[in-house]
C-alpha cells in the first residue's frame, strides 16, 4: 500500500483515538503501595487502567485475557508465528509544576498535555487503533497479532515478566514497543537500580525526603530540622529563593530544595534537588559520610564510584539518584545507573559495592543491555516502514539510555512514537504530544504491522 492508503485507512479512527486517550489519561495509574493487594498487585489505579484497555479491546472484537491485573493480552488472528506489540498503562507520578490538570487531557494549539499522553498511553492507543484498522478491514495475514499492555513498566516490568516467565507464553516472532523515539531504537543501555544506606547521625536533623521514582531526577527535596538559626543563615547565604525555600512552624524548620525534573536516563537535563540537599548538609555539618555521598553521586556519569564508560554506539554511562530519605540516623539513596555495551555487568556490580564501602549497597532491580544489529530483519523492516510512510530518510536508528519493554523478551525493539525534533517532557511536568503526531503514528504502525507480517512469512 502507498503512504496515502495507510493515512486514509486510519483517518476514520482519529476521533476514537482522541476520545479513548481522554478517558485513559483520566485514570491515575501511578503505582500505589497504599492500595496494593493480591487483587491489585500494583495498586487500584493501575488495575483500573488495565481494565479500561481490557474492556476497550473486548468491545472491539479482540480475544482478551487479563492476567491477574498484571498484564492484559488482546489477540487477533492465529498461526504459529506472531507479531507482538508491547505497551504499558502505568505512568510515573505527576510531580509539580503543571500548568494544567495532569490526569486530564488539555489541548492547546493542537498539542495535548497530560500525564501519559506520550509515555505511554498515547502511543499505546495509536498502535492499538492501527491494529484495529487492519482488523476491521481484513488486511491481516495468516499470523497472530498480540497486543500486550503491562501495568508495571515504570517500576520494573513485573507484568511482562509474569507473562513470559511465570505463564510461559510464546516469545515474539517479531514485534515492537511504542515507547520511545522514531525512527527506532536498536540499542538500550543496561540498568542497575541499587540502594545505598549510610549511617549518619546528625544533631537536630529530623528527616530528608525527595523523589518520586528511581528513574526520575528529583524535583523537590524537603529537609526538616529542629529550629537552627545557623542553618537558616547558611541557606540564606548560599541559595537563592528559586533554589531553596524556608518555612518554620511548630519549632521545625523545613527547607525545600528545588531542582528540575527529567528522565533518569538523561540526568544532565535536570537538576537534582536531592543531591542539592545532601551537598548542603555536607557543607553545613562537615560530616565525612555526607561528603563521601556527594563525591560518589554528584557526577552524573558514574565516575564518582568508578563506573564511567563510553561507547561509540551508545554514548556515556549515566547515574541518577532518584530517591533520597533520612530517618533515624540513616541516609537512604536509590540510584538508577545505566551502562553501555563496553561494560561488563559483573565488574560494575563489584566496583559499586567496593567503592561504596562502608555504606551498605543492595541491588534492587536489573535490566539487561539490549543491542540489535542494524541489518537485522527486525531493525531493517521497521526502519523501512517508518521511512516509507514519512519520507524521512535522514533520521538514523538510535541508541538510548532509557529502558523499555524490549528488554524483557526476544525480538522486540522500541519503535516510536516521539518524532525527531519534538520534546515530549516524559517524566516531567507538561508532558505533551502533538495531535497530528498521534495520527501520523497510526499510519506508521499500521504499515509496520503489515511489513512485519510479510517478514515473518518469508
Amino acid at each position: 500500500m502507498s503512504k496515502s492508503e495507510y493515512v486514509s485507512l486510519t483517518k476514520k479512527y482519529k476521533d476514537d483515538l482522541l476520545k479513548s486517550l481522554s478517558e485513559f489519561v483520566s485514570i491515575n495509574s501511578v503505582y500505589d503501595e497504599t492500595t496494593k493487594n493480591a487483587k491489585n498487585p500494583f495498586g487500584v489505579g493501575v488495575s483500573k487502567a488495565l481494565q479500561y484497555f481490557e474492556n476497550l479491546a473486548k468491545n472491539d472484537g479482540f480475544a482478551v485475557k487479563n492476567y491477574d491485573n498484571m498484564i492484559v493480552e488482546a489477540i487477533v488472528g492465529s498461526g504459529k508465528k506472531n507479531i507482538t506489540i508491547l505497551a504499558h498503562a502505568d505512568v510515573v507520578p505527576a510531580g509539580t509544576g503543571w500548568d494544567n490538570e495532569p490526569f486530564a487531557v488539555t489541548e492547546v494549539k493542537d498539542v495535548l498535555y497530560g500525564r501519559g499522553v506520550a509515555d505511554d498511553k498515547g502511543p499505546l492507543l495509536a498502535s492499538y487503533y492501527a491494529l484495529k484498522a487492519l482488523k476491521d478491514n481484513n488486511l491481516l495475514g495468516d499470523y497472530q497479532v498480540r497486543f500486550l499492555v503491562g501495568g508495571n513498566e515504570e517500576r520494573g516490568s513485573m507484568g511482562v515478566e509474569h507473562y513470559f516467565n511465570d505463564l510461559k507464553k510464546e516469545q515474539p516472532t517479531l514485534g515492537f514497543s511504542p515507547d520511545s523515539d522514531f525512527p527506532l531504537i536498536f540499542a538500550e543501555k543496561g540498568i542497575i537500580n541499587f540502594e545505598v544506606k549510610a549511617k549518619c547521625k546528625l544533631k537536630g536533623l529530623i528527616s530528608v525526603s525527595g523523589g518520586v521514582a528511581s528513574n526520575s531526577v528529583i524535583e523537590k527535596c524537603d529537609v526538616k530540622m529542629e529550629i537552627n538559626n545557623q542553618f537558616i543563615d547558611f541557606i540564606l547565604s548560599n541559595y537563592s529563593r528559586s533554589e531553596a525555600l524556608i518555612h518554620t512552624a511548630d519549632d521545625i524548620t523545613t527547607v525545600t530544595f528545588i531542582g528540575k525534573a527529567a528522565h533518569g536516563a538523561t540526568p544532565k537535563l535536570g537538576k537534582n534537588a536531592g543531591l542539592m540537599a545532601i551537598e548542603a548538609l555536607a557543607k553545613f555539618y562537615k560530616h565525612p559520610s555526607l561528603e563521601k555521598l556527594v563525591t560518589l553521586y554528584k557526577p552524573l556519569d558514574g565516575s564518582g564510584y568508578g563506573c564511567d564508560a563510553t561507547s561509540k554506539d551508545m554514548g556515556h554511562n549515566s547515574s541518577n539518584v532518584g530517591l533520597v530519605s533520612y530517618n533515624d540516623g540513616i541516609f537512604n539513596l536509590t540510584v538508577n545507573f545505566r551502562y553501555v555495551n563496553t561494560c561488563k555487568k559483573s565488574a560494575l556490580l563489584q566496583k559499586i559495592k567496593k567503592v561504596n564501602h562502608p555504606f551498605n549497597v543492595k541491588v534492587i532491580a536489573e535490566a539487561n543491555l539490549l543491542y540489535y544489529d542494524k541489518s537485522s530483519t527486525l531493525v531493517s523492516t521497521l526502519l523501512k516502514s517508518y521511512r516509507d510512510e514519512t519520507g524521512d530518510l535522514k533520521s538514523k536508528p538510535l541508541a538510548i539510555g532509557g529502558g523499555t519493554y524490549a528488554k524483557e523478551c526476544k525480538n522486540i525493539v522500541a519503535f516510536g512514537m516521539q518524532f525527531p525534533g519534538w520534546e515530549s517532557n516524559m517524566h516531567s511536568p507538561g508532558e505533551s504530544v502533538k495531535k497530528e503526531d498521534l495520527f501520523k503514528a497510526m499510519a506508521i504502525y499500521a504499515r509496520a504491522i503489515i511489513d512485519l507480517g510479510n517478514a515473518i512469512k518469508k
